[in-house]
């Protein structure tokens, strides 16, 4: 009977469990090892191709030693794996091994940052390959070492050493490419020239007809960022809609960009992020670093000294603007945010009644915190504070609490108020006058009291301040309506969710609701909101940095000083404007209201300025 081969590896592996892994036949070795390999165990697949070529084969088997050089690349154990692979070329040169050791060489030359090398280890494996899935494998290494960047004298040292006709053609798109970076427009030219149509691959198409659309006499000089964001791992939806952001900003073929993106996975990881920052910090041609995105990330950089400056999408924790001086936050803390909050009731309305519902616990805890904090230090205190720790599925006592506050600050009625409207003419007074000839007398009213007092709509609280958390819209807008209080409402973004907030038991009921936020489009706070608000962000940072680098700046010094001198940048759906001791933190808030079942941008709010942008 004859087993599947996958049956008979299981079989194997439980018996190298019981006898061990000498017991068994070459093949048997090599099978196993190969699976351990497949299933990313790769210490133990090292281990195992070393004993193979120890024990079995006196290293003289090609096919072990390229997998012992594969384990010991996935570990990042660089020296070992180009040992190993050498190992290949030179003592078996012309086995059908070769292409894949020079492949693989080329990874570890790539994973180290020697982009020139990667790229002639490639080229010479493309001249012989024959699978067009190989080809294309190496086609998009050789991109990615394109756009990586190349040493120019490098690179013409392998153009003239080069016969074959394809590769020539390669090689002239990446010196195209080069003297387009370094805005060189006779060098341009010249290598543009030099590429063979006829020979040209169409995998390197797209590359060609971006920059050939480039005006030679138009040519600027680039500018290169590092992008750190995680494109793998949990939070890969984030940095991949950010990327796709600053992609879309590229596209715009309208005007020249100056500004070339150098892309690098964060995997989600703070330790990984800072060693990537470390090899940039050591690379003159990069300016500066765009991300990372997380918070993890965020903070392993914080105390990362260093000339670079490093730009945040996000807002970062509250302070540490403070403390890091070369990290630039692009979107204004929750801190910022919340004290914008209270200026615009106190300083821009000049609201003094102002009552809080809040969650009291958490983020929003801390955010409503900040904005007691900035009500106090303009010298109002709000006339009733209510915290909620549970979900509000009934918050009856807190509305009852600002209800109750509320009609105490009606003003008291003047009991002579009636008499001293009363007008009566002189000459009737000479008579005997029943005062019903002047006025009829109303029927008593009924006295309120506190069971009904509900029914009384109260406009003594100017403002309220309602932030909330995910999911909390249902219970918190249906239930504020109950208690008539006639005041101007002011929410955070997870109010918009505009299908909830639109109904009829909550929209009519918070008309002129106002949201400060980072942004000011009500798409980007949808269902999807953190994926759709990266990329919104991501284009105008995109354009952000090209605005700054349009203006001359040349390194990452300059870079960091026109930062921080920056006078302000409105772009398409959010502000930028440095405040703080370093100048390092965006200082401006958008200002949303909702009206009509539609939210609209009314004006930007850096704390001193507020510009109206009401239709």
């Amino acid at each position: 009977m004859q087993f599947p081969k996958f049956i008979l590896l299981i079989l194997i592996l439980n018996l190298l469990k019981a006898d061990g892994f000498d017991t068994l036949t070459y093949y048997e070795k090599f099978d196993v090892a190969v699976q351990t390999y497949k299933e990313q165990r790769y210490r133990l697949s090292e281990k195992y191709f070393s004993s193979i070529l120890i024990t079995d084969k006196d290293y003289r088997d090609p096919a072990s030693q390229l997998m012992l050089a594969k384990s010991q690349y996935q570990q990042n154990k660089w020296q070992d794996a180009v040992r190993s692979a050498k190992s290949v070329l030179s003592n078996f040169p012309g086995s059908p091994y070769q292409n894949h050791t020079l492949l693989l060489m080329g990874d570890i030359a790539l994973s180290q940052g020697k982009n020139s090398e990667a790229f002639k280890n490639y080229l010479t494996i493309r001249s012989t390959a024959k699978d067009s899935l190989q080809l294309s494998d190496i086609d998009q290494r050789l991109i990615i070492c394109i756009g990586n960047g190349l040493k120019e004298e490098r690179i013409e040292g392998i153009l003239f050493r080069e016969k074959n006709s394809t590769n020539r053609a390669i090689i002239n798109l990446a010196r195209a490419y080069l003297s387009w970076i370094n805005g060189d427009a006779y060098d341009f030219s010249l290598a543009l020239n030099g590429i063979d149509m006829q020979a040209f691959p169409q995998s390197f198409s797209h590359i060609y007809s971006t920059i050939k659309n480039t005006k030679p006499s138009s040519l600027p000089r680039s500018m290169t960022l590092g992008v750190i964001v995680p494109l793998s791992g949990p939070e890969k939806e984030l940095g991949q809609s950010y990327l796709l952001g600053l992609a879309d900003y590229l596209d715009d073929i309208s005007f020249v960009h100056s500004i070339r993106f150098l892309v690098f996975d964060s995997k989600g990881d703070g330790v990984n992020t800072l060693q990537i920052v470390k090899s940039l910090h050591s690379d003159r041609n990069i300016i500066g670093i765009i991300g990372p995105l997380l918070e993890e990330e965020v903070l392993t950089l914080a105390g990362f000294k260093s000339s670079l400056p490093i730009l945040i999408p996000n807002s970062g924790a509250p302070g540490l603007s403070d403390i890091a001086p070369n990290l630039f936050f692009l979107s204004p803390s929750s801190r910022t945010i919340a004290r914008r909050t209270a200026q615009l009731m106190i300083t821009e309305l000049g609201f003094e009644n102002i009552a809080v519902l809040s969650p009291g616990d958490g983020k929003l805890k801390a955010m409503t915190d900040h904005f007691l904090e900035e009500c106090r230090q303009l010298g109002v205190d709000p006339v009733a504070t209510e915290w909620y720790i549970e979900k509000p599925e009934n918050i009856l006592r807190q509305f009852k609490s600002i209800r109750k506050i509320a009609w105490t600050l009606l003003p008291e009625k003047d009991p002579n108020e009636d008499a001293m409207n009363l007008t009566i003419d002189s000459l009737d007074a000479l008579f005997d006058v029943d005062v019903t000839d002047f006025y009829q007398i109303p029927e008593e009213e009924e006295k309120m009291d506190r069971r009904d007092s509900a029914n009384v709509v109260l406009e003594t609280i100017h403002a309220m301040y309602i932030p909330i958390r995910q999911d909390e819209l249902t219970y918190v807008g249906t239930q504020f309506p109950m208690y008539n209080l006639k005041t101007m409402l002011f929410g955070n973004e997870n109010w918009l969710d505009m299908t909830i907030l639109n109904q009829e038991l909550i929209g009519p009921h918070v008309q002129g609701m106002r949201i400060i936020t980072n942004v000011n489009s009500a798409n980007s706070f949808n269902n999807d909101n953190s994926i759709s608000n990266y990329h919104i962000l991501a284009m105008d940072h995109a354009s952000f940095v090209q605005s700054i680098i349009s203006s001359g700046v040349m390194n990452r010094r300059q870079f960091m000083d026109k930062l921080r001198k920056h006078s302000g940048f409105h772009g398409e759906q959010t502000s930028i404007q440095f405040t703080g001791a370093n100048r390092n933190e965006n200082g401006s808030a958008q200002v949303l209201e909702y009206t009509q079942n539609k939210l609209k941008n009314i004006g930007v709010y850096d704390g001193t300025i507020y510009s109206d942008t009401a239709e």
